[in-house]
């Protein structure tokens, strides 16, 4: 893929993400799959964007994704965003620490697009299915990851549930 069409995936990627997190309630829901059950944000918004633009993950793919979760996701933007949230009883009361901690902010946003970006980069289909399948299809990015993490309680599924109908609107 040249850098342009890369560039173009991600921004794609991207778009799709801060539209979705607008949306009432789904920030909500993405954060507590992030902190109540451990699990990457930016991987939950991949199995919906793979589903919109018609791509089933299989196990190679599931697999890649995790694998971009571990090296991006706990190896980078984690670290900043933990950083990002010892810095906040300090902002407060230091411009000098809100100041810091924007910029970190910052850095933490640039390292979840540039994330998204690779995972961008495992979408082999580009087709755009009815709302019907995409929501299928959605559901079954989802099983596919829950399975290989280990994932067989009903807590984070109802969240993806949550995820689904604000993706895909019937």
């Amino acid at each position: 893929m040249s850098s342009e069409a890369q560039t173009a995936a991600a921004n794609a990627f991207w778009g799709f993400s801060t539209a979705l997190y607008a949306k009432p309630g789904v920030e909500t829901e993405l954060l507590a799959l992030q902190d109540g059950d451990g699990l990457e944000v930016n991987l939950a918004l991949f199995c919906l964007y793979a589903a919109m633009r018609g791509q089933a993950l299989d196990y190679a793919a599931v697999e890649a994704m995790r694998g971009v979760g571990l090296a991006w996701g706990h190896g980078v933007v984690a670290p900043l965003r933990q950083a990002r949230r010892l810095l906040k009883p300090s902002a407060s009361g230091s411009d000098e620490a809100a100041r810091l901690r924007n910029e970190v902010k910052a850095i933490e946003l640039a390292a979840e697009k540039a994330m998204q970006g690779v995972l961008a980069e495992l979408l082999v289909t580009a087709a755009s299915p009815d709302t019907h399948a995409q929501r299928l299809l959605a559901a079954q990015n989802f099983a596919a990851w829950f399975d290989e993490e280990g994932i067989d309680d009903e807590g984070p599924r109802a969240g993806v549930t949550y995820l689904i109908n604000a993706a895909f609107p019937l």
